[in-house]
Formats: C-alpha cells, sequence, structure tokens
C-alpha cells in the first residue's frame, strides 16, 4: 500500500502532520525495533557471549543516549536520518530530471 494512501486513511493530509507522524514512527522504530535486531542479528553472526542480554543491550543504549553517546544516538536516530536521507535523494532526482518538451 502507498504511504500516501496510509497517510489519507490516518487523515494525515498536511504535510506538516505527515512529517510528524513519519518521524514518529521512526523514532519508534529506533527506539523499539532497532535495538532488537541489534541483538538478534549480532548473536546469530557472531555468537553470543558471556553476560549478553536484551536488557542489558536496552540498558547500555539508553545509558549512552544520556550520556551522549555517538553510537547510542545513532541507534536512536538511524531511521528517522534514512527517511529524511531519501526525502533529499527523491527531491534532488526531481530537479535534476529533464522536463518534457511541450509543444
Amino acid at each position: 500500500m502507498p504511504l500516501k494512501t496510509i497517510f489519507q486513511r490516518l487523515a494525515l493530509t498536511g504535510v506538516w502532520s505527515q512529517q510528524v507522524a513519519l518521524a514518529a514512527a521512526a523514532l519508534g522504530l529506533g527506539f523499539g525495533l532497532l535495538p532488537i535486531a541489534i541483538f538478534f542479528i549480532g548473536a546469530t553472526a557472531l555468537g553470543r557471549y558471556e553476560g549478553a542480554s536484551l536488557p542489558r543491550l536496552y540498558d547500555s543504549i539508553f545509558d549512552g543516549l544520556m550520556q551522549g553517546s555517538i553510537a547510542s544516538w545513532a541507534v536512536v536516530l538511524g531511521p528517522y536520518a534514512l527517511c529524511l536521507l531519501f526525502q533529499v535523494l527523491r527531491l534532488w532526482w526531481r530537479i535534476g530530471s529533464p522536463q518534457p518538451k511541450r509543444g
């Protein structure tokens, strides 16, 4: 289902409301799902090490946020930064594409 259809069903027709909804979803993904994915993919690829657990990873990430760790902020803000990057690239693509000739 296209993103516009989802926004219309949620009655998010304004540009600002769409951006706020996108930011909330991306931050939710960064806070909730990304640490889980990091833990399980890391455990599968590298194996578990002594003392590793999912709650400990969350504690590490949230402690890093409090201390200003770049790695923790990258995990949490990464999905939103990726959304912004795609928007900028799409805008750049539209600006750089040749306009069809009329006539």
